[in-house]
C-alpha cells in the first residue's frame, strides 16, 4: 500500500496569543531577523523528517489564502486580524476549506492512501468526506486526541465557567455587544460534524487520550454548566461512540487501549487521526492546545504501532491517517530541544508500519 502524503495548513485561531505569534514572526521578517526560507507550516516540518519512508510518496499542499495559514507572507499582514479570523469561524469557513480539501484529495491524492499533514483538526473532515462512501459503517475512525472534539463551544465554556450553556451562547462577545456566540464547525467540533453528516456511524468511532473526560457520575453541587458538559458528552456514548479516557490509558497501558479502540468495530477499514497535543508535555510543547499533559512521546508512537499492527491483524485496511495540530511557530525554534515534530515523524512512521510499534 501506498501512502500520499500532502498538506494543509489551516490556521485560523483568534485567541490573541496566536494572533501574537503570526505579528511576531511578520515583524522579524519585515525587519530581516529571519528570512522566507523557514518551514512555512508543518507539511515542511514533518515531510522532511520522513523522507525516503517506505511506502510514501508527496504530493504538495492544499494552497490556501496566506492570511488563513501559520506563516502569512509579509503582503498579508494587514489582514492578521483577530475580527477577520472571528468572522471567518463564526461564518463556517472551516466547512468551505474543508470542501476544498476534499476535492483535492479526490483529484490530487486517490487512488493512493491519504496521509494529511495538517493544522487545524476540522481539516480532518475533508478527507473523511472524499474517501467515505454512503454507507456510514463501511469505514471506522480511531482519534487520538486529548480533547473529545465533539462538544458545542458554548456548552465547553460554561462548563469552564461554572454558568449554564443558554447563559454563554447568549453572552455578548467581542466588539459586539449586542452578539451571541455562534456554533460552527471548527477544530473544536468538526467530530460531531463526522458524526451528524453520516460520514461515519458513531459506534465505528474510538477516540482515544481525552483528558476532559467528565465521568458518569454528577457530583453533589456541581455546576449547571459542568452537568450540561457531562450530558453532552455521555450523549455521543450513548450513541456507541467509544471514547478511551488518558487516565486509563496510562492505567492500561497502551498495547491495551488501541486493542480497546479496535474491539467490535464493523466496518472493513479503518481512518486514524492523530492530535500532536496528545503528547504534549515538557518535551512536546509545539502544539495548538498546550492545556493539559499528555503521554510520552514514545507512548504516542507506540500507540500508533499498536493500532497499525492491530488493524492488519484483523484483517482490516489502513484507510488513511493524519497527523493535526502542530505549532510551527514552536517547533522550529533555533536550538530548541522541543520534540514535537521527531514525535510525529515517529507516530507516522509507526503507522506506515516501519517503526514504532
Amino acid at each position: 500500500m501506498t501512502f500520499a502524503a500532502f498538506g494543509c495548513a489551516l490556521d485560523v485561531l483568534d485567541a490573541p496569543e496566536k494572533l501574537a505569534m503570526k505579528l511576531g514572526y511578520l515583524n522579524a521578517l519585515r525587519e530581516g531577523v529571519i528570512d522566507e526560507a523557514v518551514a512555512r507550516d508543518p507539511y515542511d516540518l514533518l515531510a522532511r523528517e520522513l523522507t525516503g519512508a517506505d511506502g510514501l510518496v508527496t504530493v504538495g499542499r492544499l494552497e490556501l489564502e496566506s492570511w488563513m495559514t501559520p506563516r502569512p507572507r509579509l503582503d498579508a499582514l494587514d489582514m492578521v486580524d483577530v475580527l477577520l479570523y472571528r468572522e471567518f469561524l463564526d461564518t463556517g469557513g472551516c466547512v468551505v476549506v474543508s470542501a476544498r480539501l476534499r476535492e483535492f484529495v479526490r483529484q490530487m491524492v486517490l487512488p493512493l492512501s491519504p496521509f494529511l499533514i495538517g493544522v487545524d483538526h476540522s481539516l480532518t473532515g475533508g478527507v473523511l468526506d472524499a474517501i467515505c462512501g454512503p454507507d456510514p459503517t463501511e469505514t471506522a475512525l480511531v482519534v487520538l486526541d486529548s480533547h473529545f472534539d465533539a462538544i458545542p463551544a458554548s456548552v465547553r465554556k460554561a462548563a469552564a465557567n461554572g454558568e449554564s450553556a443558554d447563559t454563554v451562547a447568549t453572552a455578548p462577545e467581542g466588539p459586539d455587544p449586542g452578539g451571541v456566540t455562534p456554533e460552527s464547525y471548527n477544530c473544536g467540533t468538526w467530530l460531531a460534524g463526522v458524526i451528524e453528516r453520516e460520514l461515519i456511524a458513531p459506534r465505528n468511532i474510538a477516540v482515544i487520550g481525552a483528558s476532559d473526560y467528565p465521568g458518569r457520575l454528577q457530583t453533589e453541587g456541581e455546576p449547571e454548566g459542568m452537568a450540561e458538559f457531562r450530558r453532552s458528552y455521555l450523549e455521543f456514548e450513548e450513541r456507541g461512540t467509544k471514547v478511551i479516557p488518558k487516565k486509563k490509558v496510562r492505567q492500561d497501558g497502551v498495547e491495551q487501549a488501541a486493542a480497546e479502540a479496535l474491539e467490535g468495530i464493523d466496518a472493513h477499514r479503518v481512518y486514524v487521526s492523530i492530535d500532536a497535543d496528545l503528547g504534549s508535555g515538557e518535551d512536546a510543547k509545539a502544539v495548538r492546545f498546550l492545556d493539559t499533559i499528555g503521554l510520552e512521546p514514545e507512548e504516542v508512537a507506540r500507540l500508533c504501532g499498536c493500532l497499525s499492527a492491530g488493524i492488519a491483524t484483523r484483517g482490516l485496511e489502513l484507510a488513511g491517517f493524519d497527523v493535526m495540530e502542530i505549532d510551527v511557530h514552536l517547533a522550529d525554534i533555533p536550538g530548541s530541544t522541543d520534540r514535537t515534530v521527531e514525535m510525529c515523524a515517529a507516530a507516522a512512521r509507526a503507522m506506515l508500519g516501519v517503526g514504532g510499534g
